[in-house]
């Protein structure tokens, strides 16, 4: 005979075991995602950390190697520099540069004034944000009693 005192046996897991083990898996998906968040952020952060080592991406002062170049080797890019049609690219020996681009007739001017970053070639690199380069196809160079370069495809006279 069967008595009513004695409670049948449960089967399965409670309902704490249950929310305990939902708990357990969310903190561990946290936790990981948080792991691969500040892996990556410290990817990027030393990332740009190099950039800032390396002249980063705003270049407030031309660093040293090219001060020193246009103090020597590219002393003859230092000067004001004109084209027939206007334009104007102004070098200075710290490096600082201006370069005003007036439109072929179309009213459209640029100008833009920043510190040469670095050299490539004979190009002149400038960052600001963004990089720019002048490109100098043809480096200074004396033609009868003056100087000429060709930047940017305008053809451009010391003066």
């Amino acid at each position: 005979m069967q008595t009513y005192d004695e409670a049948p046996p449960k089967r399965g897991m409670s309902t704490a075991a249950i929310a305990l083990i939902v708990v357990g898996v969310l903190v561990l998906l946290m936790v990981g995602t948080c792991g691969a968040g500040a892996y990556f952020l410290k990817r990027k952060a030393t990332a740009a950390l190099q950039e800032l080592a390396d002249g980063g991406a705003f270049v407030v002062a031309s660093p040293e190697a090219v001060r020193t170049a246009l103090s020597g080797a590219r002393k003859d890019y230092v000067g004001s520099w004109r084209s027939a049609k206007g334009s104007t690219l102004d070098i200075a020996e710290d490096g600082a540069m201006r370069l005003q681009k007036n439109g072929d007739g179309d009213g459209m001017r640029q100008t833009i004034t920043a510190p040469i970053a670095e050299f490539r070639g004979d190009d002149l690199v400038v960052r600001m944000l963004f990089t720019m380069t002048v490109r100098v196809s043809s480096p200074p160079h004396k033609v009868g009693d003056h100087w000429e370069m060709t930047a940017d495809g305008m053809l451009l006279e010391k003066k």
